[in-house]
């Protein structure tokens, strides 16, 4: 099994458990890496205590490339990444938006990036944030874009690796962008970097040194 069609039967388990959550009031979307907590736990209710034999239904399934990228899910669409596979000029990371419901490509957004397998099978490995009608992704060479959430128009985009200087680590930057307030976090430089949500200009970086691959997660004193 390649991981691309890991990816593609992610997605259809993404859907099947979108089936059960749409059937009754769900107690929150899924917004960004880990969930609206960030602590991977999640609130809804009504899940079956045991699958039939055959499994559940799957209502829809989508080819979305290769990479480590989970999924969001926020007002009723599925946000993910993955990229297009070898050679040159065909290497490109895509952001894809789907009809949570139905499966229906809702847009997508492709932009040069190479797969760079080391060791594993390679593709992005951040995942999207979703805020309000903005979705926030960063890519493994540094490749940070702002999207409308319905549309997919790009607000605004920016290498932060090459405009903060930041080191690249070895199996690219791999953290999710995080959102509080007006203001994106994500893990370039030495101990991360801030920026306006709105436009994107820097307001902070902590130094050029590498990142590691873990997702900011706020701590409240």
């Amino acid at each position: 099994m390649t991981f691309s069609l890991f990816r593609l039967l992610s997605l259809g388990l993404v859907a099947i458990g979108l089936f059960y959550s749409l059937a009754k009031p769900t107690a929150g979307d899924w917004s960004r890496w880990r969930g609206p907590d960030l602590n991977g736990i999640s609130a809804e209710t009504g899940w079956l205590a045991k699958w039939p034999d055959d499994g559940p239904k799957r209502l829809w399934k989508a080819k979305v490339g290769t990479g480590f990228s989970s999924v969001s899910v926020a007002n009723g669409k599925v946000y993910t990444l993955g990229n297009s596979g070898r050679g040159k000029g065909k290497e490109k990371d895509t952001v894809f938006c789907f009809d949570a419901a139905t499966g229906k490509a809702i847009w997508s957004h492709a932009y040069e990036a190479k797969l760079d397998p080391k060791y594993y099978a390679g593709g992005p490995s951040g995942t999207p944030t979703v805020d309000g009608d903005r979705v926030f992704t960063l890519g493994k060479s540094g490749q940070l874009i702002c999207f409308g959430a319905a549309d997919g128009h790009v607000v605004w985009q920016k290498n932060i690796a090459t405009e903060t200087k930041g080191k690249r680590p070895t199996w690219g930057f791999a953290g999710s962008p995080l959102v509080i307030g007006g203001t994106v976090f994500v893990n370039v430089g030495a101990h991360g970097t801030a920026l306006d949500k709105e436009t994107g200009k820097i307001l902070w970086s902590t130094g050029r040194d590498s990142a590691s691959y873990s997702s900011i997660v706020p701590h409240v004193r």
